[in-house]
């Protein structure tokens, strides 16, 4: 894939507060900047000399006004995305919490609203959301997953063919390959309202034995949390 190929990565964090009483999840609502208009969780750049945890901790107090104690606040896992012609990756460190401290309020980027497990809106959110989160909620974590992207056409009048491909099991984990053909221009403007881009391809591991800490620029786990 060699559109695909990364040279750097950029940092990022991921924060899923879930209230497994309830079977709910908060999400934000982007108001402005990358991925507007979509549902996500909480989160953003890692700042010089914090580490992710740290990055992830402030991003969801500035975002939703509620803090999480260290003890309660677990990786989950990481996501590389990656986009066609864009030799930086992102490299996503997700985290999830059951407890928060706080009253939950919105700002300027985001707006928090709580959906049930069964109503969580994935036509209006990135479209990878719907491969791994669901896994995050019924706690098939850590996990890793490679999501790859290519930039919608501005005029989208050709259907999509499908083709899945592979799923292996192994000891360890889970693995899970599909692949995706497209035939011209592909990507509908019948889908859903998922954003600039679409996923072509992806990859994920799932129910690992460790949680990764870091990813390889060859896409490879390079390292797990002690």
């Amino acid at each position: 894939m060699e559109s695909f190929t990364i040279t750097s990565k950029k940092v990022l964090t991921l924060v899923l507060v879930i209230d497994k009483a309830e079977q709910k999840v908060l999400l934000g609502y982007k108001k402005r900047g990358f991925g507007a208009h979509l549902w996500n969780g909480f989160g953003g750049k890692v700042e010089p000399g914090e580490t992710t945890r740290e990055g992830a901790l402030r991003e969801l107090e500035e975002e939703a006004g509620i803090t999480v104690k260290t003890e309660d606040f677990k990786k989950a896992g990481i996501l590389l995305f990656q986009f066609e012609n864009d030799p930086v990756a992102l490299e996503t460190h997700v985290y999830k919490s059951y407890e928060y401290q706080g009253l939950i309020r919105e700002c300027e980027e985001m707006r928090p609203q709580w959906f049930a497990f069964a109503d969580v809106p994935y036509d209006q959110m990135w479209e990878d959301d719907r491969i791994w989160l669901p896994m995050l909620l019924n706690g098939q974590d850590p996990f890793y997953g490679r999501m790859y992207f290519k930039r919608k056409p501005v005029e989208d009048t050709k259907e999509i063919e499908t083709t899945v491909t592979s799923v292996v099991n192994t000891s360890t984990s889970t693995h899970v390959n599909h692949s995706t053909t497209m035939t011209g221009t592909s990507f509908t403007t019948a889908q859903p309202k998922s954003g600039p881009f679409a996923m072509c391809d992806y990859q994920l591991e799932h129910s690992l034995q460790g949680v990764p800490r870091e990813i390889a620029l060859d896409g490879t786990i390079a390292s797990f949390e002690n």
